[in-house]
């Protein structure tokens, strides 16, 4: 005789991805937003109002425009 067979739980974990809304290396709020305007990158925080422009590279992500313009802010070459 036999018995019948258990079905196993499949656990799913969540895939894990690129957040769209940055926190500001100015004022610490999370509200940093990366726009696409025609062929122009604005980077823009909701909060202080501090932006800047990037002209569109290929193979770039809107996180990789965030970390360049992080990197400008922390050099001193964006002014507040």
């Amino acid at each position: 005789m036999g018995r019948r067979k258990r079905r196993k739980k499949v656990i799913l974990k969540p895939r894990k991805t690129i957040p769209k809304i940055f926190t500001c290396p100015h004022c610490g709020a999370q509200l940093m937003t990366v726009k696409k305007i025609k062929k122009q990158y604005t980077v823009v925080c909701g909060s202080c109002g501090i932006r800047h422009e990037f002209d569109e590279r290929p193979g770039w992500e809107p996180v990789d425009y965030y970390n360049n313009f992080v990197d400008l802010y922390l050099e001193g070459k964006i002014a507040t």
